[in-house]
């Protein structure tokens, strides 16, 4: 078996925001502790794949020099792209009243209520199961039982996660109710296949544990995380017993 880690990014610096394609970046200090704690738990990793925005990258880089492992930036594992709002500051928003509302609309629907020249709902699933797709392939083809780890962002992991577990991309209870927390960790265990690899291997993968915190953020220190929360009520009754064994 190999293992494949998904590590969302940092708390990013600057006023709350949509932030999707906006280049930000995370406070090294922040940076480090989540490096420091993701280290305790001494994982065997063999890689690092990061998406190419600075909030992941600077993160990926400084886990690669800790442990000098390989980085790979994968352009496709990039964050949705919210078009005319991405990077803008709630508060900026909120002061013009339609804009607000549509973007209201936008979080209780975002099939139906796209953000203006922002990418489809659709279109961000497209190429981030294309790239996860890939990553799984490489596993498969080597049956070396590596373990990587994948840094990323929080809306890149919930369509991992929707299409390994049988989840409609499409319903807004995914984004309302499942929270991604920065700095957190979702671990899946992905078969070694012989043969010709098929579509049906890379469905074999397994979630085994689902943003798992390293950090919450306190009043002064960032502090090792142990708790959190995951909406069992989306999935069937076979998808809980499976998950609950080990989230």
């Amino acid at each position: 078996m190999s293992n494949i880690y998904l590590l969302r990014h940092g708390k990013v610096s600057g006023e709350a925001a949509l932030y999707g394609h906006s280049d930000v970046e995370v406070a090294a200090d922040i940076d480090e502790k989540i490096v420091e704690q993701f280290s305790s738990l001494n994982l065997d990793i063999d890689s690092v794949i990061t998406s190419p925005l600075k909030r992941c990258f600077n993160l990926a880089k400084l886990l690669c020099k800790e442990s000098q492992l390989p980085l790979t930036s994968v352009a496709q594992l990039k964050e949705m792209n919210f078009g005319l709002y991405d990077g803008v500051p709630f508060d900026e928003l909120h002061q013009d009243k339609n804009i607000w509302q549509s973007l209201e609309r936008f979080w209780q629907n975002p099939v139906q209520h796209p953000l203006p020249k922002a990418e489809l709902l659709t279109g961000f699933s497209y190429r981030v199961i294309n790239a996860w797709q890939k990553i799984v392939e490489n596993i498969i083809r080597e049956q070396s039982g590596k373990s990587i780890v994948v840094v990323c962002h929080g809306g890149v992991i919930r369509m991992i996660l929707a299409h390994l577990l049988n989840i409609d991309f499409r319903n807004p209870l995914w984004y309302t109710n499942l929270s991604i927390a920065n700095g957190s960790l979702t671990s899946i265990e992905v078969p070694n296949k012989h043969a010709q690899i098929k579509q049906a291997q890379i469905k074999q993968a397994r979630v085994k544990q689902i943003a798992k915190p390293l950090l919450v953020q306190g009043t002064a220190l960032l502090k090792p995380a142990t708790e959190f929360n995951f909406p069992y009520s989306l999935l069937n009754k076979i998808q809980r017993e499976q998950l609950q064994g080990g989230v």
